[in-house]
């Protein structure tokens, strides 16, 4: 037999390179030059000087503020592409694990950076400087970091220790060139039970290094069709939801004194975080819940329809997790197929050994009945070829990342197989078990576990969920109206033209519903 002509042991000692050395390919150089030719003028200026810094090793630090629909994916690919051409690493992670699907890897930031659940104020990564993390960023040259505003500035600042520490380089991120992309007008950290102080104090715009970060802006929304008159209209629509302002865009800028007074007029109003905005007219307006499924999801009980891509463009938000299991079981009912009933498996962890029979003090009923956001139902109910959600990272670089949309294909008594709907798995086969799955502190009072399929449901889900997808149908459950900052401009903007949209409002609603807007974290 030939000898090989390649160390092999170095060339897979370490996984991680390994993968990221697969991206590389002939054909990334051709595809930069072309998509290079396709971007307008403020996506070739980040373009231009992200390039520049990463070349140069300059390794500064970029914030992309790219509202919905500008094409920040594009511009990503494209840098990206251009970088790995040249035979240089880039790490591409997202906060959240369906905006993580859009990106080449499939990866979330917690799990690429090791970040702790519970991060502090001092909190550092968990990855050591002699493991294959800490090698693989050494020789990064770009790290791109998706929906940053809805990740915790903590973690932001952890991931930034950690590197300088590996680096050791006191530069910001040990000087790798950094892309934070993302919008402030869309949903803020999580602070369970947070008030508007803490929920401010927990983002970007609070960064310990913010004022080193270079701001790069989108503006053209490329998602919506120029050519129609009421796709630009609702652009403007988004705009002044953003804004709290509905005269907002009719002002002349060029007057000065007109520039004064919407200046003072933005402070006035934007101090105020809720303001009634009116709902477009050209929104399909439902009267109740089952009006709502039918205009998003027709033909339910027309088994030919029910496809991957009839349930890929489609979905139904709500700012509310009641709301969002209620629709779901609305639907499920609706749809066509056997019925399959899994019971979980609840119990109490025991922490204190010195207290006996802890666990008889709960009855399993109560445990049952307990419906957390972060586990799945006790009593989960599934039919083939509904779309399910994934609770938990079980295979980030396979697609099954937490928030990963699949269809049911078969369900057994110990695994469901499922196909992938969206991301660049879309399509793949997978098989989901049952694990045991603990909640966060701050969801009960009490440790426990439940052993389920870690999936929901996803014919609706809540609106924080579906940052970072579009989608071509989208259904928005108003009755209970949104309760954070940038709830409803991220219900808004999912869909990718503006006749496609239907809304349920409450019934002597006149038209109109609460926007939550807190100024001081818009740029």
């Amino acid at each position: 037999m030939p000898m090989p002509v390649k160390d092999w042991n170095f060339e897979t000692s370490n996984r991680l390179l390994w993968e990221h050395r697969k991206l590389m390919h002939d054909g990334l150089q051709a595809k930069a030059e072309r998509d290079f030719s396709k971007l307008n003028s403020d996506q070739k200026y980040a373009y231009t000087v992200i390039i520049d810094s990463v070349l140069n090793d300059t390794g500064k630090v970029f914030f992309l503020n790219d509202p919905a629909g500008t094409g920040k994916m594009f511009v990503y690919n494209t840098i990206v592409a251009k970088i790995r051409s040249e035979g240089q690493i880039v790490v591409m992670v997202a906060s959240s694990g369906i905006a993580s699907l859009l990106l080449t890897g499939d990866r979330t930031a917690h799990s690429t950076f090791k970040i702790p659940f519970d991060v502090m104020d001092d909190t550092v990564c968990g990855f050591k400087k002699n493991s294959n993390h800490a090698e693989l960023f050494r020789k990064t040259k770009l790290i791109v970091w998706d929906e940053v505003p809805m990740q915790h500035r903590f973690c932001i600042e952890a991931v930034d220790r950690s590197l300088q520490d590996i680096m050791e380089n006191n530069k910001p991120f040990g000087g790798i060139t950094v892309v934070l992309g993302g919008d402030f007008k869309q949903t803020l950290p999580v602070v369970p039970k947070g008030t508007r102080e803490q929920i401010v104090g927990a983002s970007l715009r609070n960064l310990n290094l913010w004022s080193q970060v270079e701001v790069l802006s989108l503006v053209k929304n490329m998602r919506l069709d120029s050519s129609d008159p009421e796709n630009i209209k609702f652009a403007e629509y988004l705009i002044k939801v953003y804004f709290l302002i509905k005269s907002f865009i009719q002002f002349d800028f060029i007057n000065f004194f007109n520039k004064l007074y919407i200046l003072i007029l933005y402070f006035q109003v934007g101090t105020n975080p809720e303001e009634k905005v009116q709902v477009p007219e050209n929104f399909t307006r439902c009267k109740d819940a089952m009006e709502l499924i039918s205009k998003v999801y027709p033909d339910l009980n027309v088994k030919e329809k029910l496809t991957q891509q009839y349930l890929e463009e489609r979905s139904i938000l709500s700012a509310r997790n009641d709301d969002v299991s209620a629709l779901n079981g609305s639907t499920i009912n609706l749809f066509l197929g056997e019925l399959y009933e899994f019971l979980a498996a609840d119990k109490v962890i025991e922490e204190d050994i010195e207290v006996e029979n802890r666990g008889n003090q709960i009855a399993s009923e109560n445990l049952n009945s307990l419906d957390l956001p972060s586990l799945p139902r006790f009593n989960l109910q599934l039919k083939i070829g509904c779309p399910i959600m994934l609770l938990r990272n079980l295979q980030p670089r396979d697609g099954l990342c937490n928030g990963t949309r699949l269809m049911v294909v078969s369900c057994g008594t110990r695994v469901i197989e499922a196909k992938i709907l969206n991301g660049s798995h879309a399509g793949d086969l997978v098989f989901i078990p049952r694990i045991s799955l603990i909640p966060t502190v701050t969801e009960t009072p009490f440790p426990m576990a439940r052993r389920q399929f870690p999936v929901r449901l996803a014919f609706a889900m809540i609106i924080n969920k579906s940052q970072g997808q579009s989608v071509r149908y989208v259904g928005i459950d108003l009755r209970n109206p949104v309760f954070s900052h940038g709830q409803l401009y991220v219900a808004f903007s999912r869909c990718t033209s503006s006749d496609r949209i239907s809304v349920l409002l409450p019934n002597d609603n006149d038209n109109t519903t609460t926007n939550v807007v807190y100024p001081e974290v818009l740029l």
